[in-house]
Formats: structure tokens, C-alpha cells, sequence
């Protein structure tokens, strides 16, 4: 099963691998309680043989090194103090609302999560996966009158607190830093999409300023680009928006993103749209165009309208 937060495609296997990836990750920042003794350093390179493994694609042998830190740092951790132990916790609780996740039990995994959160307020992932349950069970709710999109506005805004804290605290041109920014534009990416649920003109050029922020960390991330030509779009700005799209596709085709012909197709008609709305009627036929020939049929209208 694939959840859909804003364009962010997570997969069981995806959310997996992040959860215990991230957990990790975080837990051994400079600036966190635990002391850099024997112990958290084997941690620690334990974790580094895990990320290379993932770069390989060995991710098998990665998932085996995490849970091989994770333990390690269960056991460290518990009996130091009571603030540790409830980190360790809420971790495991983050752990258990994911599972609950996969199993599409939402109610149970935002409960799981409210109690993560009360044990330690710093738990980043724990406030990104209830952002994420919470615009689930929103989405649900028949009238969008009725939906309320603020609490998730503020689950991912704590969460990008806790980021910017640890990314002032982290030297700068490291790897760890840049991790760190990458997370933080996909946490603004996601926020910016809840932004938008509203279509109120005013969210729409708020979640502009929040994908902008996100490319400023990652721009690499085609996400941002294509969330960001959708909020052009909405404001009415279509050169901004063809040339979003196009970054998009071009970071797509670059780093193999999956895309199946009906999402491409879509793409490319609204990039046609973008390019009629400015006057390049050439443009607007190639793009309709391909997307006529990927079976999109709706773009036989504007082929007829721009055609050379």
C-alpha cells in the first residue's frame, strides 16, 4: 500500500526503512544527552555501515544494522535516567503507530502517537507521522468546511523547529547537516500541501514561500518543484509555473523517478495549459501533445486550439 502525503510517495517498505533510518540518525547529534563514550561511538558506526548498505541497495543487510543499533541504543539508554528512558519510549511508540499505519488503522495510531509526543516533545518523527494521520482522517470528513487543518499545520511546524535546532547545532559542509536539511524540505513540502487543502489565495502564496524554503535546502527535490508549480498555478502565475514544471520532469528523468503514463501525461497537459495561458501556442501543442500520445485524451482540445 502507498500513503500520499502532499507528492511525497511513502511505501511500507519506504517508511520502514525511514522510520528506523531517521531514529538513528537524530539519536546521535552532538548535541544530544547521550555522552560520546565506547559504547555510542561502536553505535554509531554500526549506523554508518547501515547507511552505506542502503546506498548499495543492500537493504537487507541495512534493515539488520539498524535494528542491531536500535537495540544497542535500547540497551545503553535505559537505566541512565528517567528523561532517557521516556525518549526510548516514545520512540517505541512511534514505532508501534507505524505499524498501525500499515495496517490502516489511523484512530489507534494517532492515540499511539498523542502519547509519543507527551513523552518527549522533541521526537521529530512522531510529529510528522501524526501531521501525516491527521490530514488522513481530515480527508475523510465529507464537508471540507468541517475539516480542520490547523493542528497539522502545527505538528509539521514543531516538527521543522526541532530540525532547525539541530541543524544550527550541526558544523556546517558536513554530511550530517546535509541530511538534515533535506529532511527539513521535505517536512516544508509537506506542509505546504496542507497549506493549499484550504484554497484560500493567501494559503496558496504561504505554501509558495514554503516550497521556495524547501528547494533553498534540497534542490534536488523535485516534490518542491511540482508542489510549487501547482501553487502558481492557483494564483495565476503560469510562466512561474511552466518553468517549475519542467525543473520537475527534468529532476524526474534524472534521478528515475517512477512515474506511470497517466501521471506523466497529467504533467505534461498542465505544462500545455501553463504554456497557452502565456502565449506560446508551439509549446502548448508539443506538451498536449505528448500527452495526447500517452492517452490522455483531454489534450486533444488544446492540440486543436494551438496547433501550428
Amino acid at each position: 500500500m502507498n500513503y500520499i502525503i502532499g507528492t511525497f510517495r511513502i511505501t511500507r517498505i519506504n517508511i520502514k526503512l525511514f522510520l528506523i533510518l531517521s531514529s538513528l540518525f537524530i539519536s546521535f547529534q552532538p548535541h544530544t544527552l547521550y555522552s560520546q563514550d565506547l559504547d555510542t561511538v561502536e553505535i554509531r558506526q554500526i549506523m554508518v555501515e547501515g547507511i552505506e548498505n542502503m546506498d548499495k541497495g543492500n537493504y537487507r543487510s541495512a534493515i539488520e544494522l539498524f535494528d542491531r543499533g536500535r537495540n544497542a541504543l535500547h540497551t545503553f539508554v535505559i537505566g541512565k535516567d528517567a528523561r532517557k528512558a521516556n525518549i526510548v519510549e516514545s520512540l517505541q511508540l512511534t514505532r508501534e503507530a507505524e505499524e498501525r499505519i500499515n495496517r490502516e488503522d489511523f484512530e489507534g495510531a494517532l492515540e499511539l502517537l498523542n502519547r509519543a509526543i507527551e513523552l518527549d516533545n522533541n521526537n521529530i518523527e512522531a510529529y510528522k507521522f501524526r501531521g501525516s494521520v491527521r490530514l488522513v482522517l481530515e480527508q475523510r470528513i465529507e464537508r471540507r468546511r468541517n475539516r480542520d487543518y490547523n493542528s497539522l499545520l502545527n505538528d509539521y511546524t514543531n516538527a521543522i523547529r526541532i530540525t532547525d535546532n539541530r541543524i544550527n547545532r550541526t558544523a556546517r559542509r558536513t554530511q550530517e547537516r546535509r541530511e538534515l536539511e533535506k529532511e527539513k524540505a521535505k517536512i516544508l513540502i509537506n506542509r505546504a500541501y496542507v497549506k493549499m487543502q484550504s484554497r484560500r489565495r493567501s494559503s496558496f502564496y504561504s505554501a509558495i514561500d514554503d516550497y521556495s524554503d524547501a528547494i533553498s535546502y534540497d534542490d534536488q527535490n523535485w516534490d518542491g518543484y511540482h508542489g510549487r508549480a501547482i501553487a502558481h498555478n492557483k494564483v495565476g502565475d503560469s510562466r512561474r509555473e511552466v518553468n517549475d514544471y519542467l525543473r520537475a520532469v527534468e529532476l524526474m528523468d534524472k534521478y528515475d523517478h517512477p512515474l506511470t503514463d497517466r501521471e506523466r501525461a497529467e504533467i505534461y497537459l498542465n505544462i500545455a495549459y501553463a504554456y497557452a495561458d502565456i502565449g506560446n501556442s508551439l509549446r502548448a501543442f508539443t506538451y498536449a501533445e505528448r500527452s495526447y500520445n500517452l492517452g490522455n485524451n483531454e489534450a486533444e482540445t488544446i492540440m486543436d486550439r494551438n496547433r501550428p
